[in-house]
C-alpha cells in the first residue's frame, strides 16, 4: 500500500484538506493521484470539500499580506518540509484552508457556512467566489491584491473577488469601494456592479452601490462603462451616476470631494440638509431623522467627521438651524427653531 496516503480522520476517512497535503508533498505520485480521484467519486460533499481546499491558496494569495495569513504558511511550509506524519501535519492542512475572519482563522466547516450566511467580519470565503471582502457600518478596510492593486471598501461595503485569471474580476455587491489598480495591458481590471461593467487598465476610480442607483468616479487614468450594448470612456474628473433603469448621465464633479470619504470626512456644497442626513447615516448606527419638509429642504455647505452624529448634530444646532432630540436609542431628530 502506498504510504503517502493521507491518514484517515476522525470519520474514518481522508478529508481534503489531508488531500490536499499530500498532494502538495507528493505531486508525481500516480499511485497517490488514482487514490484521491478514488476518493473524490466515492461522494458529491467530496468534490464540494475539494473545492474549497484546493481555491485556498488562491485566496490566500488576495489576503498574502495578512499577518494570520502569513503566519499559515509559514505553519504548512515547515510541515510539508517534515517527514513525519500525523497530527502536526493535519493542524498545517486545516490552517492552509482557513481564511482570515475577523483577526483569526476560520476552520473548513465554519467556512462552509461562510458561504450561507451573512459574516460581520472583513473578509470571508465561499466557495463560488475566490474571496469576499466585508466592513460593517462605519467600518473601513483597505485590501492588497496579488498584483499589488488596491481596494478600499467604504461602509457597509461588500466586494467580491470573482476572477483571477486572464481578467481581473471583481464586484461589487453594495455599498462603495475605490480601486487602485496595477497596471498590465494583458490583464484587464473589470469591476462589475449593478450589472453594468467598469474596465480598466491602470487607474483609480470610485464605484457606490446604492439600492436605488449606482455611480462611478474616475480620479485618474480611463475607463469603459459598459451595460448591453451601451458603452462610455470616461476621463479623470467624470462622475456617472444612474438611477434605476433611466439613462445613465455624466458629469464633470469634484471627485475629490466624493472620494474624501477615505480621510474620513464628507465634502458638502449646497445640499439640502435631507440629502446629507442620508449621507451622514450611512456611517452610523444611529441614525438622524428630519420630518419637517422645509428644514429638509435648507441647502447647507460643510465639512463633517464619518460617523460622528453628534458632532454633525451639535453643529447644526452651534449655527441655529436646527434643534435636535434624541427620541429613540438609536434615532436623533430635527426640529425648526420655531416648531414646539
Amino acid at each position: 500500500m502506498n504510504d503517502n496516503r493521507p491518514q484517515h480522520g476522525s470519520s474514518g476517512s481522508p478529508d481534503a484538506a489531508a488531500w490536499f497535503v499530500q498532494l502538495e508533498r507528493h505531486p508525481h505520485d500516480a499511485e497517490l493521484r488514482r487514490a484521491f480521484e478514488t476518493w473524490l467519486a466515492a461522494d458529491p460533499h467530496h468534490h464540494d470539500d475539494w473545492a474549497l481546499v484546493s481555491g485556498a491558496w488562491t485566496r490566500l494569495d488576495a489576503l498574502k499580506d495578512d499577518p494570520a495569513v502569513l503566519a499559515a504558511r509559514r505553519a504548512l511550509s515547515a510541515d510539508l518540509a517534515a517527514t513525519r506524519r500525523g497530527p502536526p501535519l493535519r493542524w498545517a492542512a486545516g490552517l492552509a484552508v482557513a481564511a482570515v475572519l475577523g483577526g483569526g482563522l476560520l476552520g473548513l466547516n465554519s467556512w462552509r457556512q461562510a458561504g450561507q450566511a451573512d459574516q460581520p467580519a472583513s473578509v470571508a470565503a465561499v466557495a463560488q467566489d475566490l474571496a469576499v471582502y466585508r466592513t460593517p457600518v462605519g467600518g473601513q478596510n483597505t485590501v492588497t491584491l496579488e498584483d499589488g492593486s488596491q481596494v478600499t471598501l467604504n461602509t457597509d461595503t461588500e466586494v467580491r473577488l470573482t476572477g483571477w485569471g486572464r481578467q481581473r474580476a471583481l464586484t461589487v455587491v453594495r455599498g462603495e469601494a475605490f480601486f487602485q489598480v496595477a497596471k498590465n495591458p494583458e490583464r484587464p481590471f473589470v469591476v462589475t456592479a449593478a450589472g453594468r461593467t467598469v474596465t480598466a487598465l491602470g487607474t483609480a476610480f470610485d464605484v457606490r452601490v446604492d439600492p436605488s442607483q449606482w455611480s462611478v468616479s474616475l480620479i485618474e487614468g480611463k475607463i469603459r462603462v459598459a451595460a448591453d450594448d451601451a458603452s462610455v470612456d470616461l476621463t479623470p474628473g467624470h462622475h456617472l451616476q444612474q438611477r434605476g433603469d433611466e439613462a445613465w448621465s455624466v458629469e464633470a464633479r469634484n471627485v475629490a470631494d466624493l472620494t474624501s470619504w477615505r480621510d474620513g470626512s464628507l465634502v458638502f456644497e449646497n445640499r439640502p440638509l435631507a440629502s446629507i442626513v442620508q449621507e451622514m447615516n450611512r456611517y452610523s448606527e444611529q441614525k438622524v431623522r428630519i420630518t419637517d419638509p422645509a428644514l429638509a429642504a435648507t441647502p447647507l455647505s460643510g465639512r463633517f467627521k464619518t460617523g460622528d452624529v453628534a458632532g454633525f448634530v451639535a453643529t447644526l444646532e452651534a449655527y441655529g438651524m436646527a434643534r435636535s432630540s434624541q427620541t429613540a436609542p438609536a434615532t436623533i431628530d430635527l426640529f425648526p427653531l420655531s416648531a414646539g
